[in-house]
């Protein structure tokens, strides 16, 4: 199977640009109209601001978190641009919205963040990035249910919540085993028994259960090469921790996804120990 292409970092990039071009662009044909001496009711050229509302608005509204003022624009555009005004003084105030609505772009990004990637996409590029498209090659057939679990194990386990992920980490093991001892299933059970001695992590469990040696092409980590029993089991750990993870970041659905990628820094921080 050919890996499937990894689309730009920013898709809607000829939108973002399209906001100051349509806007100032606007503003500039009815000025040269003027210096022409050319007649041109300057509501035809503000239609570059409407529209320049229009894409902010979109810009602002598939973010996963809203910005009000930019998604209202186009109401402005709509009363600012529809009144009747003199015509200078309607070229003055398409340059000062267009100053306005490249301004609210560049805020929008800024403190707004990036636009929500497609579902199974990864964001950036990293080794947490490229485990989560090796993950969806590589476990492709992952119902919604387990992967809102494996989602709900790694939220509580990285807020140290260990009392419940213990037991529904065990419920997803015994669920999935029945079927067949996948590295997903063994990823439940390893976080089972950790979470259900506290995660001390200090304290390594008797025979603790590891990773068969044909489920590490689906582990971020390869084997641990060495003897050292508290080295293998923290490698151990944190291959189930980044499998559950990546499973839920490519399998879940929307809302329980974003639950999941604003611990993306805890994951991070497992993906980086090497």
């Amino acid at each position: 199977m050919e890996p499937e292409s990894v689309p730009p970092k920013n898709p809607h990039r000829w939108l973002e640009l399209g906001v100051p071009l349509l806007s100032f662009g606007g503003a500039f044909v009815a000025i040269l109209a003027g210096i022409l001496n050319f007649t041109l009711d300057y509501h035809y050229p503000a239609i570059g601001c409407v529209i320049a509302s229009a894409i902010l608005a979109y810009l602002a509204w598939i973010r996963p978190k809203k910005d009000i003022v930019a998604i209202s624009t186009p109401i402005y555009a709509f009363i600012f641009f529809l009144v009747p005004s003199d015509s200078s003084v309607g070229i003055v105030l398409q340059l000062l919205y267009a100053t306005s609505l490249t301004i609210l772009l560049i805020r929008l990004k800024r403190r707004f963040g990036n636009i929500a990637p497609l579902p199974g996409r990864v964001e950036d590029d990293g080794p947490l990035s490229g485990y989560i498209a090796r993950v969806r090659e590589a476990i492709p057939d992952v119902t919604s249910g387990i992967a809102a679990d494996a989602g709900r194990v790694f939220i509580r386990f990285a807020r140290g919540e260990y009392e419940v992920a213990a037991p529904l980490a065990g419920a997803c093991y015994q669920e999935l085993a029945k079927d067949e001892d996948t590295a997903l299933a063994a990823a439940f059970a390893i976080i089972a028994a950790e979470a259900a001695q506290g995660g001390s992590g200090s304290a390594i469990p008797a025979g603790f259960r590891q990773f068969s040696d044909g489920q590490y092409a689906s582990l971020f980590y390869p084997a641990p090469d060495n003897v050292d029993q508290e080295q293998v089991y923290a490698t151990t750990l944190d291959n189930a921790l980044l499998l559950l993870y990546a499973v839920s970041i490519v399998h879940a659905e929307g809302e329980q996804r974003e639950q999941v990628r604003a611990f993306q820094m805890f994951a991070e921080r497992i993906a980086c120990l090497s």
